[in-house]
């Protein structure tokens, strides 16, 4: 049950980055850009990536680089670390809510969509995430799965 709750604030993460368009998982770390990214644009989503595991576990960067390298997955790293499935579970969602919210606030600010619109849109992805239903539902074929290399 540990490991569903995992994957699922996992596969819920990958596709609130994606959604950003700030994700880029190459080489294990789920689905790519496309072929019309530049390299700056590979580097910096990467290198974004990198940041954004690191904040999670609470790490150096260099420690999510080497583990990444190593082909070890995200759950292996954060167990060496301290960190149960559980936990990182949380920290995955705390953070997922955060940048959801500052890109909801960014849209409100814009005038893409009204506040109400961002408060109601916050409060599906909050369920569907509790419920193990994540946003990222069907996203298996696309790479995400249980034990997903970092």
């Amino acid at each position: 049950m540990k490991r569903k709750r995992v994957l699922a604030a996992v596969i819920a993460g990958v596709a609130l980055a994606a959604a950003s368009g700030s994700a880029v998982f190459a080489n294990g770390w789920g689905f790519g850009m496309g072929s019309n990214a530049t390299p700056d644009e590979i580097a910096q989503q990467q290198t974004d990536m990198f940041q954004y595991k690191a904040d999670v576990l609470g790490v150096k960067v260099d420690e999510v680089k080497d583990a990444w390298a190593k082909g070890q997955t995200l759950e292996e790293l954060a167990n060496a670390k301290g960190i149960t499935d559980e936990q990182l579970q949380d920290k995955m969602q705390a953070s997922r809510k955060t940048k959801m919210q500052a890109q909801l606030k960014t849209l409100v600010d814009k005038g893409v969509i009204t506040q109400a619109q961002a408060d109601q849109r916050l409060k599906v992805m909050e369920d569907r995430i509790a419920s193990g239903e994540g946003p990222g539902k069907g996203m298996r074929g696309m790479g995400m799965h249980r034990g997903m290399e970092l």
